[in-house]
């Protein structure tokens, strides 16, 4: 016996079939751009020392901006040979990877995947040719951080048992002359002189006692070199004085992105800042480096040690947004930019140039220092 299917349903079938069929082929466009095999890609080359784990179908960034994968990897023809990395990278950014480009290995997070990042070189240099190889940062692995880290650790305990030993000799020597024991003691009845020796030893017992705390902060944070870098342990006024860079400031009046003796950022303040990281970016270079000093009157006359917190407080406020904001501080290539934050208070360093002597008191003044080449 013949059956008829009804019309409709006929075309909720057809239309389901369609349906699974368009979902599939996009499903497998995806995984094909995913894989960068619709896209128009050009070949970029690496040499490595060593690539710590990298492996095909990792990704490639220029810039931040997801741009391609690993294609190949190309073992050594000999033992502690370069490992050739071969990426390919979307051709619309081409114009950004230049023959000066880099090519450094770096972690997603902690413990994240491998990711080549792609830093693209200077505006003028050509673009690289298809094909061409860029130059390669050798992979820091974490534990070299580690152990470059445990002998900087070593070196300050090593400094620190030696101080002790020498407080030690210091009060045993104290203790000797008071009671009189030996040569010394008794020229030591002289009660001046004995008085004297005996404020040596505290002042060092109190060096001791700084040395061990510093020790004990460098040892709870990580990476050490963000300990000095973020308090800015520098001399000041050294800062401020580079004989062989380029120095260029921007000087805003404190009242003009702070609220009143605060170091809280208003929102004008915040566009002021944002229009210094739009300038920076087209004259900075990646070895410049940015030293933020802010300096104040009004709290000088009352309390000097106050002007100063405050005015560290704003330079820091301003150094912060900068990095969080703008990435500032982001250099490349396994370093970062220095970016140190520093406050004078109502002190005029020597190093100020004289056209800044006439700036305003209470001001926030972005150098940025370039080496002359």
């Amino acid at each position: 016996m013949k059956r008829d299917f009804p019309l409709g349903r006929v075309l909720v079938i057809v239309g389901f079939v369609a349906v699974v069929f368009l979902a599939g082929g996009f499903g497998l466009s995806q995984m094909a751009r995913r894989q960068w095999r619709t896209q128009p890609t050009f070949q970029v080359r690496a040499l490595f020392p060593s690539i710590g784990g990298l492996e095909v179908g990792h990704r490639a960034r220029v810039q931040g901006i997801d741009a391609g994968l690993v294609e190949q990897v190309i073992p050594p023809q000999a033992p502690g040979g370069a490992v050739e990395v071969v990426l390919k990278i979307d051709l619309r950014l081409r114009e950004l990877v230049r023959a000066d480009a880099r090519a450094k290995i770096v972690a997603e997070g902690l413990v994240g995947a491998k990711v080549v990042e792609i830093v693209p070189g200077r505006p003028d240099a050509p673009v690289l040719a298809s094909d061409g190889q860029i130059a390669a940062e050798p992979v820091t692995l974490p534990s070299d951080l580690f152990s470059q880290a445990q002998s900087a650790l070593a070196r300050i305990d090593k400094a620190a048992a030696a101080a002790e030993r020498g407080l030690a000799e210091t009060t045993a020597l104290v203790e000797s002359i008071r009671k009189g024991e030996g040569t010394i003691g008794k020229l030591a009845r002289d009660d001046e002189l004995y008085h004297r020796l005996n404020q040596v030893a505290r002042r060092g017992d109190r060096a001791l006692s700084a040395l061990d705390d510093n020790l004990k902060a460098l040892k709870e944070t990580w990476p050490l070199s963000r300990y000095f870098d973020r308090r800015a342990y520098l001399d000041r006024e050294r800062l401020l004085f580079r004989p062989n860079a380029e120095r260029k400031s921007r000087t805003f009046p404190t009242d003009e992105i702070f609220e009143t003796d605060r170091a809280v950022l208003t929102p004008h303040g915040r566009a002021k800042l944002d229009e210094f990281a739009g300038w920076f970016k087209g004259n900075g270079r990646p070895s410049s480096e940015l030293v933020i000093a802010a300096f104040t009157s009004d709290l000088a006359s009352q309390d000097h040690d106050l002007a100063e917190i405050l005015t560290q407080a704003q330079a820091d406020a301003v150094r912060d947004y900068l990095i969080a904001k703008h990435a500032i501080s982001s250099a490349g290539w396994f370093r970062s930019r220095k970016v140190a934050a520093v406050g004078f208070g109502a002190q005029i360093p020597r190093a100020t140039p004289a056209i800044a002597l006439d700036a305003p008191a209470k001001r926030i003044e972005i150098i940025v220092f370039t080496p002359s080449t």
